[in-house]
């Protein structure tokens, strides 16, 4: 064999290659192997594709998977403008998203109206986020590229996918390296004056039985909030790369390494904008609209403008490697060994906290969030097509989760002091380890071609342990307290048996229809925030135990295809009842710091009706709706935070229904050119977006479209398109924060914007080689 000429990397690689295809038996290399896996798997029937998942950790046809499912692929992702997981909501329309910039990349989703913002540093998302089979927890990256697919599992999915897939899962898979081929692309993306992005890949064969794939991309985003006092607009700036190595020295043997990097960088305003000020605030010590109007901000549901005076400044560094090798045994059964390490480093950050430069400032100092996670998974999956297919193994995952941050408050400075102080300042500093071992098993028996029996079980042994301390120093013109020096720690041990049992029958070649009854897990935190804010004196306290998320889901559902396959029809009816769901009580306190208490709520249900359709009427034209029908998700009668009873109000970023409608035409003009106009548009009912019964704490009904025009080459080498998202310019916050930070109770209301808060009209130029 003979390698191509590459840097002393590659060619350590294909010595390595060389090597263990002697050991594994030349004989059975494939020469020529696309190396494409089953998992990327994918032709066109009649128009519509057939979608490989491995929602059940084997790959299977998406018809044939008794789980709701949304499928977005490498091309509807492209079309959609999907650029950070947040903009996977305008996909799937039982997803949603709030505030990713405080509750972590991932940790804000929810799936049926269920999800819990992850603050506590012992928590876990009810929405689990797993990247080429490793389950990313706390150490997940918010920036998507070179995906080639998602999927968007619905439901509890904790026999396959573990104790933070209570809700659900969000399964992606990167694209992985062609074995022979020598190819790639550049894509530069011009955004007018909120920015630009430039993203690449190639892929290196490095002999007949093994190939790389690179792929990076680098983005700012301009503009989504300004700063009046500086005149200066908030920045973003990403940039990741990946690394693949694909090596299959025979048909039976596939290795895959992975390694990724990415940075995220906000600076500038990188808090809430104020939307609602009101004349005075409930003390009558503030009046918020005239304080903001004297830094020159007009306050209202449309603004982006802030005036913070203090440093506003973010850092995320996330790094990743893992490491997964397939061996398909002789019996046809595929062993499965899955290593993965990541990190996720935040900081030095800080964050004006409170938007303006009047008094009762609030400055938010973090030196450091850390994250690192290392797990490891073995399974065996029986081969498809049998009487009794089956996939079981063991998981073991171990998580050090690290925060150290400073809160300083500053008063009014023309009020006496004493006995007004002159700053407050709270140093804490947190840990928390989390480790789970499991064991899991999930079996489909067919009774009868058509027929089959669905049963898996899951045991789960957590252990969590978490300690805080917390430092206080109170100053005063010429004199400073001492610190008042307040500790707490916790730990639980818990162990879990959760599963499913169904039944699935195909009714003919073009219908399935199923109906299962899964428990799902979701394990312990400790709160030690509570024991040191009640403790009127310094000292050592115990933490508080928040229980376990208990979730059990019914399921009935069909999956039809209509037309010779031009017309793919998929239904679920749930309803899931939760004991014990683990939310999150975020306020902020007199003077406007931030506080986020875990806590369990006894009961909490979720039900309706969800649909996937995708169409193709005619060979140029392809259409996709989504929609979703979510009934009840509302705090039990009698509920309280802070004193308010909010029972019966619905659960946060749970819309009542959403829908989302997508469409591509395709002409072929003279000269074999392609034309491609495409458009998409989402509609949500209206959204509790922070814990009021305040009007002001929702987002009403409202419906966002974009369009796009793209023109390619004959040899499809490059394109352009222009697109126009957000048309309307609708200000759609990602969360709404109350009071306004430092301007005490009954001051306000502020939002929280993204990218896709306001309108982004753009052309992207690409050139495939």
């Amino acid at each position: 064999m003979h390698a191509p000429r590459t840097p002393s990397a590659i060619g350590s690689l294909t010595i390595l290659s060389m090597s263990l295809a002697a050991i594994w038996n030349p004989a059975h290399a494939q020469t020529g192997d696309s190396g494409a896996s089953p998992v990327a798997a994918a032709k066109i029937e009649k128009g519509i594709e057939t979608v490989v998942v491995t929602a059940q950790k084997r790959s299977q046809s998406i018809k044939e998977v008794p789980v709701a499912i949304t499928v977005v692929n490498a091309a509807q992702l492209e079309r959609a403008g999907v650029k950070d997981i947040g903009d996977l909501a305008k996909t799937a329309a039982s997803l949603e998203f709030g505030d990713q910039s405080t509750g972590g990349a991932g940790g804000s989703a929810s799936i049926r109206g269920i999800g819990t913002a992850v603050f506590t540093q012992s928590a876990e998302s009810s929405v689990g986020v797993v990247v080429d089979g490793v389950p990313q927890g706390a150490t997940a990256s918010g920036l998507m590229f070179d995906l080639a697919r998602v999927e968007v599992l619905r439901g509890p999915q904790g026999t396959l996918f573990g104790k933070n897939a209570s809700a659900g899962v969000l399964n992606m898979s990167t694209q992985e390296p062609i074995i022979g081929d020598h190819g790639g692309s550049v894509q530069f993306e011009f955004k007018g004056k909120h920015g630009e992005a430039l993203r690449a890949t190639g892929n290196v064969p490095l002999n007949d039985i093994s190939a790389l794939r690179i792929s990076a991309v680098g983005e700012r985003n301009k503009g989504v909030y300004h700063n009046v006092l500086t005149d200066k607009d908030s920045v973003t700036t990403n940039g990741g790369a990946r690394l693949r190595y694909l090596l299959k020295p025979n048909r039976d043997v596939a290795v895959n390494l992975i390694a990724d990097a990415s940075n995220q960088r906000n600076e500038n305003a990188v808090f809430f904008a104020p939307s609602v000020a009101y004349a005075t605030n409930t003390a009558g010590d503030h009046h918020p609209a005239a304080e903001f109007a004297s830094c020159g901000v007009t306050v209202s549901k449309t603004n982006n403008q802030v005036c913070p005076d203090g440093a506003e400044i973010q850092h995320t560094r996330v790094r990743g490697l893992s490491g997964q090798v397939d061996w398909t045994l002789g019996s046809g059964d595929t062993l499965t060994s899955i290593t993965a390490y990541r990190t996720r480093k935040q900081g030095p950050d800080s964050v004006n906290i409170g938007m303006s430069n009047t008094y009762d400032k609030v400055y938010n100092f973090t030196p450091h969030q850390d994250a690192r996670q290392f797990s490891q998974e073995l399974r065996i999956a029986s081969p498809g097509k049998r009487q009794l297919e089956y996939v079981g193994g063991l998981f073991y995952a171990d998580s050090n989760n690290f925060k150290d941050s400073t809160t300083a408050i500053l008063p009014s400075t023309f009020l006496p002091s004493p006995p007004l102080p002159r700053s407050i300042a709270t140093d804490a500093v947190q840990h928390a380890r989390l480790t789970t071992k499991a064991l899991f098993g999930q079996a489909t028996y067919h009774v009868t071609d058509a027929t089959g029996i669905i049963a898996g079980l899951r045991f789960t042994r957590d252990t969590v342990k978490a300690d805080e301390s917390q430092s206080s120093v109170v100053a005063f013109d010429g004199f400073t307290l001492p610190a008042t020096v307040k500790a707490a720690s916790g730990s639980a041990r818990q162990s879990n048996v959760s599963g499913k049992i169904g039944l699935q029958h195909a009714l003919s070649k073009t219908t399935n229809l199923y109906a299962t009854l899964s428990r799902g897990y979701k394990g312990p935190q400790v709160d030690n925030d509570t024991p040191i804010n009640v403790a009127t004196a310094p000292g050592s306290f115990a933490g508080n135990i928040v229980r376990p998320e208990l979730p059990t889901s019914v399921e009935v559902g069909s999956k039809m295809s209509f037309l010779n396959r031009r017309l793919d029809v998929d239904v679920a009816a749930f309803h899931t009842k939760i004991k014990d769901f683990q939310e999150q009580n975020c306020t902020l306190t007199a003077v406007g710091a931030l506080s986020c208490i875990p806590l369990n709520v006894p009961s909490v249900t979720s039900k309706g009706v969800e649909a996937d359709i995708r169409a193709r009427p005619l060979p140029e034209l392809q259409l996709g709706l989504s929609v979703a029908m979510i009934l009840d998700t509302a705090y039990p009668g009698g509920f309280t935070f802070d004193n308010t009873n909010v029972g019966g109000q619905r659960l946060l970023y749970s819309p009542r229904n959403k829908a989302t409608l997508n469409g591509d035409y395709s002409w072929t003009l003279p000269g074999d050119y392609e034309l491609k106009l495409g458009g998409d548009i989402v509609y949500k009912s209206r959204v509790r977006l922070c814990n009021s019964l305040d009007a002001e704490c929702a987002y009403g009904g409202h419906s966002t479209a974009s369009l796009r025009v793209a023109l390619r080459s004959p040899d499809d080498k490059w394109g352009i398109e222009v697109y126009d998202r957000n048309l309307g310019d609708k200000r759609v916050p990602n969360a709404i924060i109350y009071p306004l930070p430092g301007k005490g109770a009954g001051s306000g209301f502020a939002y929280s914007l993204g990218e896709n808060s306001f309108r982004r009209v753009g052309v992207t130029l690409d050139y495939r080689f």
